[in-house]
């Protein structure tokens, strides 16, 4: 008999939820829970015993041979550098670290008086990556940071992991980024997603997934204050400063998370116009949240902020 599994935690700095409907899912929602913690523990900046701080402490030593799971975190990764052109690139660690974000993030101190160190971003074209070898060479000075694709590549990582355990259908949240895969519970076998504003919560629209992804990448949440600088996580790698061109969110949709989480932030980059026709050559769709609360969409997901305006208005009368 088919049945739902629910668990819901914390990883990776972010909430988890995971679901899972079919033949004995508690098996393979156990399997995910121990399948993430061994993703964080590979991907981390912030465990000195992870293989992402081994390959780190690399840097200028010459080749480092990766496990599968970092491989395939950092292959993925150079391929969003490559379809961004570089709007998203991992090595803006020392950018984040001279900023103040140089531990997990709760225990960063919201406001310090010291201000802030600008290191330039040394660009992932420095970065060697063998794909035979399975190696990646860092030069002196270059460290990679994966929290702008992990938490994107897990939610793909625990979906694939689900079906191939029997799980007919499933979904994982974690930190904003959502992966779903089978029928969901909603009209048209859909799952039907209501989008918040990260500000307050406030829905901003809502969405139907199918064998999809839907991220929300934003400035609102890790941010904090050095001197009389408001700074966040989200680096244009062109200056080292945090991004301020009047967005506060994009969310991104498509048919992986890990794509979606890196498009969104080079979305986030690239600025309103620019980043819709980025988010269009990648075959990915996405909605720009403007810091005055209006939202602009991609052509082929924009019907779904008239639904929910029409909606409103309704609610309103």
């Amino acid at each position: 008999m088919a049945v739902w599994a629910h668990h819901e935690g914390r990883a990776m700095g972010s909430e988890l939820t995971i679901l899972g409907w079919g033949r004995a899912p508690d098996t393979a929602v156990r399997w995910a829970i121990a399948e993430v913690a061994r993703l964080e523990a590979c991907w981390s900046r912030f465990l000195p015993d992870s293989e992402l701080s081994a390959l780190n402490r690399s840097a200028g030593l010459g080749p480092f041979a990766c496990s599968p799971i970092l491989w395939a975190a950092v292959s993925r990764a150079a391929l969003g550098w490559s379809r961004t052109n570089g709007l998203f690139d991992p090595t803006v660690l020392g950018s984040l670290v001279g900023l103040g974000y140089d531990r997990t993030f709760r225990d960063v101190p919201r406001v310090g008086p010291d201000e802030p160190a600008v290191r330039p971003v040394p660009g992932f074209e420095r970065v060697g990556l063998d794909h035979e070898a399975r190696t990646v060479t860092l030069p002196a000075g270059v460290a990679i940071d994966l929290g702008g694709i992990g938490k994107g590549l897990a939610a793909d990582v625990l979906v694939a992991g689900l079906v191939e355990r029997g799980v007919t259908s499933a979904e994982v949240s974690l930190g904003g980024d959502l992966r779903v895969a089978g029928p969901g519970p909603d009209d048209d076998d859909a799952w039907l997603i209501d989008v918040q504003h990260a500000g307050d919560d406030a829905v901003l629209f809502r969405f139907p997934l199918a064998d999809e992804a839907l991220v929300q990448s934003t400035r609102l949440i890790r941010r904090w204050t050095r001197g009389d600088r408001e700074l966040h996580h989200l680096i244009d790698p062109r200056t080292g400063w945090p991004v301020d061109n009047g967005i506060d969110s994009v969310v991104a949709t498509g048919p992986e998370a890990w794509l979606a989480e890196v498009v969104a932030k080079a979305v986030f980059v690239a600025g309103e116009s620019a980043g819709l026709a980025l988010a269009a050559s990648c075959d990915v769709d996405v909605w720009v949240v403007r810091s005055d609360g209006t939202v602009a969409a991609s052509p082929d997901v924009a019907d779904s902020l008239a639904v929910t305006a029409r909606r409103t208005a309704a609610v309103g009368s």
